[in-house]
């Protein structure tokens, strides 16, 4: 299945509204202009490097649907990475893929709708992925639903940092995989959730592209959110990063479906100070 191709894209460019992108066509006029410093064209450059390499994976039967917001919500995705990923970064918060209704709606990581509005400064137009289930529709700033681990993360360092510009003067989110997995019925799958032998050819795929990502940004400290992002870490890094003094820590996912996680901010806070990352942030 090739989820999200060129073709697709030009083609929802004409129904929906026009989303003024250097992705979709070279004679579109860019929202950017390349400047030969300018790290977040780097990023962009290998968020395409990886969606191209992932027509090739081939999924496995449960998965229906894939909705990959760095293409369909490109024009707030390049928002996202042009606003706040154009320095390095010290610091990178490491998250698995797109919530429906966070990422999958605004192209932002974490991304809840009035976070990424209210607090992070984003807004714009979202197309359609080229497959939709009715049970999970993109409807762009326009959702009504709320993505609770969103609102948790970016809550929290909206707390802690009172100013978005604060949190990424050292740190910026970053996905393993920029595409949500779904059920026929809309039910949200995960590459945690397969056997590693299943996930074994995506891996090959996402562990280097995730290194290219730390390399370019010199990270030192990676706060794996999750225990799949932890172990993704380190295997990548043991891999392909041989000779390496990057940290890797961990801070438990913000999402309700998580045992025992009503009270998540409070654990992040005290996980966040045990690693003596508060500093950052304050």
């Amino acid at each position: 299945m090739k989820f999200g191709s060129i073709n697709c894209i030009k083609e929802e460019i004409t129904m929906n509204v026009e989303v003024v992108s250097s992705f979709f066509s070279p004679d579109i006029p860019s929202l950017i202009k390349k400047e030969s410093n300018d790290l977040y064209i780097e990023f962009l450059e290998i968020t395409d490097e990886l969606n191209e390499a992932l027509l090739e994976f081939k999924l496995p039967p449960a998965v229906k649907c894939v909705y990959n917001p760095s293409i369909y919500a490109r024009y707030t995705f390049e928002m996202y990475v042009r606003k706040y990923c154009n320095t390095k970064k010290k610091i990178m918060f490491f998250g698995m893929n797109p919530g429906p209704w966070g990422m999958s709606q605004t192209g932002v990581p974490f991304g809840e709708i009035s976070s990424v509005r209210d607090w992070l400064g984003i807004d714009g137009p979202v197309n359609r992925p080229p497959q939709e289930i009715r049970e999970r529709p993109v409807d762009g700033f326009n959702c009504k639903r709320t993505e609770v681990s969103g609102k948790r993360f970016w809550g929290l360092f909206k707390t802690l940092c009172g100013t978005p510009d604060k949190f990424f003067e050292t740190s910026f989110v970053y996905n393993y995989i920029n595409q949500q997995w779904m059920k026929s019925n809309g039910c949200n799958l995960t590459p945690g959730d397969f056997k590693v032998s299943e996930m074994e050819p995506l891996y090959n795929i996402c562990d280097p592209i995730f290194v290219k990502m730390l390399k370019l940004y010199e990270v030192e400290i990676i706060v794996a959110i999750g225990k799949f992002c932890e172990t993704r870490a380190r295997k990548a890094i043991k891999k392909y990063l041989l000779s390496n003094s990057i940290k890797i820590l961990y801070l438990s996912h913000p999402s309700p479906r998580s045992v025992n996680n009503n009270n998540w901010e409070e654990k992040a806070l005290g996980e966040l100070k045990r690693h003596d990352l508060i500093k950052y942030f304050n």
